[in-house]
């Protein structure tokens, strides 16, 4: 299938082995200045991406265009799904804003819309009342929507998202609106998800979910993919040091100079904190030498650099709470 705008043109490819594969993706709204530039990104069957970035990024319209819903100016995209006629049905997409019949109960969406997904007559009602039960909406099943909390309404979203068993899932803030027990429902959902092959993109500021999730990371700034990998390699890439606060004994104490290869005594005012680059496999060094030196270990509390930290190293902004 080709688009063509009116200066430039996007190849939609089928004939590779990726999932879907997205090669120098440009795309601007009207007359408006570029919103993604040059973007690249590659996606495999069972693998969960995420995209992090702050707000007005492109995150959004990513997902979008990765569902078809916009053609972007120039690129190109490319992936088995592309050669199936009902590629649309092989995606599932929850978005920032919900979509349902009001005046219907939630089970009745959740059927109707598994149906216009393409599941089997039969399989419908054991297929979404499984999924009712996981997502936390099995005791609202019979309300009309209009009823709903907003968290309610998102936990549907993201069922009517899901009931098709889509082999690309497209999740634009998927956890909000969702109590802890929801969004640790959602993660075993995903990792469920990923193991049976679906491959996973999704844009999030939830921290801790990405962390918990993600096999690959996009940071994506003005448009641009600043830096990709696996977490660790980012953080790798980036030096970006683990911080060991350890609480000792002040009385009578005196610290040694040294205390392991690459370890920092960034602040000795109250816990002593150290940084180093290796990771936890510095901690035994840094232990030995205050045994040694006779410091009286209190306790030890370990920060592992996250994506907050990456992302504050790759684009010098602070990511909204």
């Amino acid at each position: 299938m080709n688009s063509t705008t009116a200066d430039e043109t996007v190849v939609m490819d089928s004939g590779l082995t990726s999932l879907i594969k997205v090669s120098g993706l440009h795309y601007r709204y009207a007359s408006s200045p570029p919103v993604l530039i040059d973007i690249d990104l590659e996606v495999s069957a069972g693998e969960i991406v995420a995209l992090l970035g702050p707000n007005g990024a492109g995150k959004s319209t990513l997902l979008r265009i990765l569902l078809n819903e916009l053609t972007p100016e120039s690129g190109t995209i490319a992936g088995p799904l592309l050669s199936m006629k009902s590629s649309r049905v092989l995606m599932g997409y929850a978005g920032e804003e919900t979509a349902h019949f009001n005046s219907l109960t939630g089970i009745q969406n959740a059927h109707f819309f598994a149906r216009a997904a393409g599941v089997e007559k039969h399989e419908v009602s054991e297929t979404v009342s499984g999924l009712m039960n996981l997502v936390g909406l099995s005791n609202e099943a019979d309300k009309v929507v209009s009823s709903y909390s907003f968290g309610a309404k998102r936990k549907l979203l993201l069922l009517e998202a899901l009931v098709h068993q889509p082999k690309l899932l497209l999740l634009d803030e998927p956890t909000v609106g969702l109590d802890p027990v929801s969004r640790d429902a959602l993660a075993d959902i995903l990792r469920k998800c990923s193991q049976e092959g679906s491959a996973i993109v999704m844009a999030s500021h939830d921290l801790n979910f990405l962390e918990q999730l993600a096999d690959r990371i996009l940071v994506i700034d003005e448009g641009r993919v600043v830096s990709s990998g696996s977490q660790i390699e980012l953080l790798s890439s980036l030096g970006t040091a683990t911080r060991f606060q350890v609480s000792v004994d002040t009385a009578s104490i005196e610290l040694p100079q040294y205390f392991g290869e690459d370890v920092e005594l960034v602040d000795d005012s109250g816990p002593l904190v150290f940084e180093t680059t290796r990771g936890q496999a510095a901690l035994p060094e840094i232990w030995a030498a205050l045994i040694s030196a006779r410091v009286k270990i209190l306790g030890v509390e370990v920060r592992e650099p996250g994506l907050a930290e990456l992302f504050r190293r790759v684009t010098g902004q602070e990511l909204p709470g």
